[in-house]
């Protein structure tokens, strides 16, 4: 992220997380489930590297999971680089959620992000968003600390046009103050327990998209849903993934767009124009009936 550690007013953001909230939805369908994976990431064009981490992983024939992480640029200014912190925490996230599924064969998001953060020695900051899918049963598993996000979609009613989809699950933002999200690591007192953890139902043709901040703060509900209404949900997952992430590294660039960000920046007394320039990651689950 192009934030920074401290509570600098608006452009360089981040630091810190409270509360585990959990919602179990409605047993509404167990229809064994396929996916399909993409993953794309854009780093700022001002950076040397990026900041983002990801993992797209099927760890069993029916446990898949994904996981964006975004690292807190304010430790650049220490002569640190951010994306260490981050990419060790989606590694050590990967392994614990592997040797999870190697003993017990039924992997837990909670106790793999504590075992990664317990384990990661490198010093910074970052955001962690992660959802896990159990094709066998239907279940979807979500676990956010800080302002990254996971959305789900589905197919809207069959009184509504075809190819038609809405929002039916989202996770929270998590903010200690505007552009100060929660996050994990050196000098936090923000824990994985102190995420956003949600259970759902998915459907066959429901589609999960994990992305960093860089891709919210740019892509409006309404534009995400006209990009994906616009054939791209016929598409792979890795074309929406990819078709997304170069939309929002657009808008981005852009003066003149009157982005999320801008409008939550105004909701504080900021003035900040256009879109937010930052690193952009996207994940996409794409859940299809089990042939």
């Amino acid at each position: 992220s192009s934030c920074g550690m401290a509570t600098a007013p608006l452009l360089r953001r981040r630091l810190l997380l409270p509360t585990l909230t959990v919602a179990l939805s409605r047993r509404l369908c167990a229809a064994a489930l396929r996916v399909d994976t993409g993953v794309v990431s854009l780093p700022d064009p001002a950076k040397v590297r990026g900041e983002d981490a990801h993992i797209v992983t099927r760890g069993t024939d029916t446990r898949v999971w994904g996981g964006v992480f975004d690292g807190v640029g304010g430790w650049s200014r220490h002569g640190i680089d951010p994306s260490r912190y981050s990419r060790e925490l989606a590694r050590l996230v990967d392994v614990a959620l592997l040797k999870e599924c190697g003993t017990s064969g039924s992997p837990e998001l909670l106790p793999a992000l504590k075992v990664a953060h317990e384990k990661n020695v490198e010093i910074g900051t970052c955001t962690a968003c992660l959802a896990l899918v159990e094709t066998d049963t239907g279940h979807v598993t979500t676990l956010n600390v800080g302002d990254s996000a996971v959305w789900l979609l589905r197919p809207a009613a069959s009184t509504k046009a075809a190819g038609t989809f809405e929002v039916v699950h989202r996770s929270e933002v998590q903010q200690h103050a505007f552009n100060t999200p929660y996050q994990l690591g050196t000098q936090s007192g923000d824990m994985p327990a102190d995420g956003q953890m949600e259970r759902v139902e998915a459907r066959p043709g429901d589609m999960l998209i994990l992305g960093t901040d860089g891709l919210f703060d740019n892509m409006s509900e309404e534009t995400i849903l006209a990009k994906v209404q616009d054939g791209l949900h016929a598409q792979p997952a890795q074309e929406i993934a990819k078709s997304l992430a170069a939309q929002a590294q657009e808008l981005s660039f852009d003066e003149n767009h009157a982005s999320p960000f801008q409008l939550e920046a105004a909701r504080h007394g900021l003035n900040f124009k256009g879109g937010k320039i930052d690193d952009i990651t996207v994940v996409v689950l794409k859940l299809f009936a089990e042939a």
